[in-house]
């Protein structure tokens, strides 16, 4: 073999890895996919640099091109993004930006809201409105303070927190934890308009007993996951009854039914959890383990979020049977 031939080997496999590294570099980067700038400006962008994630849905969409800062000292910072041209079905003039972390101490990247149905889509170097960066060291401080409010709490109320030592412990067993946590994300009527998607699902088959919320087959729920993770839509909402709804028992299982598949779907999808809602059904009367579980699914739009609820959950004494 010729050092002439070996040479030439060298030099097609080098340019080969070269090609193949800005191939990969220059598609992260979106050069070789048609994109639209967009900016949005912030009164400080806490280490966000150039050439960071914009994200889209918790998808990776665009890079940040730019950071300028103002031209006045009460001016501020403008970040300058190109986003890929299939997003302009999604981000609208009413969609926000705002910086967020990767982790606790991980890179920051953008994030964009999805925008309504009715606004304008947005043009090309236009700008939208952003939500001001969360102060990272504001957090620590207000975490210490409640740390330390905490542990005076601790001290007063030691005894309440023996009472409800095995009460807490009958919740833990039945799938899930504080009864105080499950209407968080309620809401008390589902919108007015037809679902665009509906998840039917089988309770006995979804949970391990008939009165608890533990999860026994998850991966059922991962039709409506991937859906929700690869279509836009305005509320998902994960509804249940079930047939002991008219004790109070009866109804924390069927809330903390709803809360637990909803957990289980922010959890394991990249979507907007904030879209995400529970409503226990009322009015079904059922025999048996009858209980109910859908998840439906309203397209985007400004009624597609119904009121949340504000009806407190019911209590349970500490001697209710296992």
């Amino acid at each position: 073999m010729s050092t002439a031939f070996r040479v030439g080997v060298f030099v097609f496999l080098a340019l080969l890895f070269l090609s193949a590294g800005v191939f990969l570099i220059g598609n992260k980067q979106f050069l070789f996919t048609p994109t639209y700038r967009l900016k949005a400006e912030f009164q400080s962008v806490s280490g966000l640099n150039n050439g960071a994630e914009v994200r889209i849905g918790g998808i990776h969409q665009g890079t940040v091109s730019e950071i300028d800062l103002p031209s006045q000292p009460n001016g501020k910072v403008t970040v300058v993004m190109n986003l890929r041209n299939q997003t302009r079905d999604v981000v609208r003039n009413d969609s926000r930006a705002s910086i967020k972390t990767e982790g606790v101490l991980g890179d920051k990247y953008v994030e964009i809201s999805f925008g309504s149905l009715n606004a304008a889509t947005v043009q090309d170097d236009g700008t939208i409105a952003s939500d001001t960066p969360t102060d990272l060291s504001e957090q620590a401080h207000a975490i210490a303070d409640e740390a330390q409010s905490g542990v005076g709490a601790f001290r007063d109320d030691m005894e309440a927190l023996q009472h409800n030592f095995f009460l807490r412990g009958f919740f833990k067993r039945r799938g899930y934890n504080d009864p105080s946590e499950l209407t968080e994300h309620a809401v008390s009527h589902l919108p007015a308009r037809a679902p665009a998607k509906r998840f039917d699902y089988d309770t006995e088959k979804i949970f391990a007993k008939p009165d608890e919320a533990e999860l026994k087959d998850k991966n059922a729920l991962d039709d409506a996951g991937k859906f929700l993770k690869e279509n836009p839509f305005g509320v998902a909402i994960v509804a249940t009854s079930g047939a002991q709804d008219d004790t109070p028992q009866g109804r924390l299982v069927t809330e903390a039914r709803a809360k637990v598949v909803r957990d289980y779907l922010a959890q394991n999808f990249k979507l907007d959890d904030a879209r995400v809602k529970t409503m226990r059904l009322t009015g079904h009367k059922a025999t048996g383990d009858s209980s109910s579980l859908a998840i439906l699914v309203y397209p985007p739009g400004p009624a597609a979020t119904p009121a949340p609820q504000h009806a407190p959950t019911p209590t349970v004494s500490a001697n209710v049977g296992h």
